[in-house]
């Protein structure tokens, strides 16, 4: 219990993660412990068990013992684990699987690392953690101050977040483990295919468009899709699941990677392991890996049609365009490599965090855990008695700027982009507007009810970037908040977007928006009834001074 900050809690269990960051955590001084008992569903499909790691660890046998049997990720932890936790070690990774997340940041006293791999484009991990836990669980994180942090694997992550989450981000990269460096520069290309990984073509719905595409766009050039499926496929070039070997001779003769992805904040391995044995890959400008290439390499793309370019030039044997591509996309290997994260890692993590060198005084140790023992059976484990008072459940403001002891309008900034294809969390339930188009959506019959979640600040500018159509153009337009009214107008036609503005002060504060639409107009070749145009829709507070934030709304 001597050394507790220098053991570590890593709650993953991710069988291509684990051989790299448990490895690297040893290697860092620290002792590390990892469950041996892990969720049997279809969403913990990469996990694994390795009691190797238990060598590490210098703590008493049966304590190891009770955490080897106890699920961290689905049961509620119990009295005893608690105690052996808290009294043996100082810092814990969580990811949000089951009941994980709040069971330590409630029962866990040490600094808690969420660790952050990377969601699609339309996700966030405030969204991500609201819907498995509830808004409460901010008021936790917030309670639990700075011994939570956002450990995010690549330095975008945190960009799309609250300040709640981005004031408490830590870039730890993620490394790739030994296994793939064993292949490292044996790339060949003598098989003139193009290599695609793309599991589960059927089944599911992301990979069955994404094949589909795929087919569409290359499937009359010479390729090979790689992938476990569990359902046929009538596809001579679907090979389906291959073994680490024979992916290993794929990567090595294939003459070039595709990689569909243009997720600004995820990565699969794929076109890691790729650059890592030499092969040249082609890929989309503004993803994650583009950014992680520094987005100056001769494989990023813009569409389609400059891929297939490429590609057609690398499979009829243009060996010049090939080494610029295989010379350049060195670094993007070098981002996952011993070398580069280590360096981050210890600087971060190591001196940063001050993990390893905080020693703690022996008689406060001894005083702290007879205290534990003394008043185990009512406090569950921890060194103060928790009588679950409820935290109050903080405003979207308060989790938008956590350092706020009061609310502060100025922090609200509710921004819809009509252009997206989900609406923002903040956004309870939107009628009379249609689904996304390339510009953003059209008004449908003679009413828009926009609910927002939280009640809206009772002093606030409301621009909208919009449109009119036909006879809608010039005509007045009623905006209606509460018992409050305003009107406006778009002189432009489809196009033709410009922003308007109004100031609302409210008596009482609501969170219905309306909006009334002149003269609904069924178009030729459409059945809809559409008036308005909406691209952007901004609302921020005006403060108490008489100032005003800028509106971010741009053409």
């Amino acid at each position: 219990m001597f050394k507790r900050n220098k053991r570590i809690l890593w709650l993953l269990n991710h069988k291509t993660l684990m051989p790299y960051e448990a490895k690297l955590l040893l290697q860092l001084g620290f002792e590390v412990f990892v469950p041996k008992v892990i969720p049997k569903d279809a969403s913990f499909r990469s996990g694994t068990v390795d009691f190797s790691y238990d060598g590490s660890l210098s703590i008493p046998e049966r304590a190891l013992g009770c955490l080897n049997e106890f699920n961290f990720y689905q049961d509620v932890w119990p009295t005893e684990i608690v105690k052996i936790v808290n009294r043996y070690f100082g810092s814990a990774f969580v990811i949000p699987h089951a009941i994980q997340v709040p069971e330590a940041l409630h029962k866990f006293e040490g600094k808690i690392f969420f660790r952050a791999f990377g969601l699609d484009n339309t996700q966030t991990y405030l969204r991500a953690l609201e819907t498995l836990y509830g808004r409460k669980i901010f008021a936790t994180i917030k309670a639990v101050g700075d011994r939570f942090w956002f450990a995010e694997g690549y330095e975008q992550l945190h960009e799309v977040e609250p300040q709640l989450i981005q004031r408490r981000s830590l870039f730890l990269p993620i490394g790739v483990p030994d296994s793939f460096w064993k292949s490292a520069n044996t790339w060949t290309g003598e098989d003139k295919k193009i290599m695609f990984v793309c599991p589960n073509c059927v089944t599911n719905p992301y990979y069955a468009a994404v094949y589909t595409k795929f087919k569409a766009d290359f499937g009359d050039l010479p390729h090979v899709i790689v992938g476990t499926q569990d359902a046929p496929l009538d596809d001579h070039h679907v090979i389906g699941f291959v073994s680490d070997e024979e992916l290993e001779q794929l990567y090595r003769r294939c003459a070039v990677l595709y990689y569909h992805s243009t997720e600004r904040r995820h990565v699969h391995y794929s076109p890691i392991e790729a650059v890592i044995s030499g092969m040249p890959i082609v890929y989309f400008a503004n993803s994650l890996l583009d950014q992680i290439a520094d987005n100056d390499n001769e494989g990023r793309v813009e569409d389609i049609d400059q891929g297939r370019t490429i590609i057609k030039r690398i499979l009829g044997g243009d060996t010049a365009l090939t080494d610029r591509l295989r010379k350049s996309q060195e670094d993007i290997s070098y981002k996952f490599s011993g070398e580069y994260c280590a360096s981050v890692w210890k600087q971060n993590f190591v001196d940063k965090m001050l993990v390893a060198y905080r020693q703690e005084n022996i008689a406060k140790v001894i005083t702290r855990e007879t205290w534990r023992s003394i008043i185990s059976p009512i406090a569950k484990g921890l060194t103060k008695v928790s009588f679950r008072t409820e935290l109050p459940i903080p405003e979207r403001w308060e989790i938008l700027d956590p350092s706020a002891n009061v609310i502060d309008e100025r922090e609200i900034d509710l921004s819809i982009d009509f252009t997206d294809l989900q609406y923002p969390s903040f956004i309870q339930s939107v009628t009379g507007i249609s689904g996304p188009e390339f510009w953003g959506r059209w008004s449908v019959g003679p009413k828009i009810v926009i609910s927002f979640t939280e009640l809206l600040p009772k002093n606030f500018k409301l621009t909208i970037l919009g449109c009119a159509h036909g006879s809608n153009m010039g005509t007045p337009i009623r905006v209606k908040i509460g018992r409050t009214a305003h009107t406006f107008t778009f002189t432009g036609g489809f196009d033709q977007f410009h922003p308007v503005s109004l100031d609302f002060a409210l008596r009482k504060r609501v969170s219905d928006l309306e909006i009334t639409v002149p003269r609904p107009i069924i178009p030729d070749g459409d059945n809809r009834a559409i008036g308005l145009g909406f691209v952007r829709l901004h609302i921020v507070p005006i403060c108490s001074l008489g100032t005003t934030e800028e509106s971010a709304i741009s053409t």
